[in-house]
């Protein structure tokens, strides 16, 4: 009996008693933002990606070289 009395005692939230959603007036902003970080990072790590396949490729085609002869 403790659990019907507890269910119907929770409080129920309806569109009425929450007020009204105020927009966040710099959301705008902070979204440029965010996504001209995520520009940033996404160039420095294919850059760095691009720097770390020619180090590599250099090396595996001198040893691919000398093994074929």
């Amino acid at each position: 009996m403790s659990q019907s009395a507890s269910v119907s005692e929770s409080p129920r939230i309806t569109s009425q008693s929450a007020g009204p959603i105020s927009p966040d007036p710099d959301f705008e902003v902070r979204w440029a933002a965010w996504k001209a970080r995520g520009a940033a990072h996404d160039r420095a790590v294919r850059r760095r990606l691009a720097i770390a396949a020619a180090a590599l490729a250099i090396p595996a085609a001198v040893l691919c070289g000398l093994w074929i002869l």
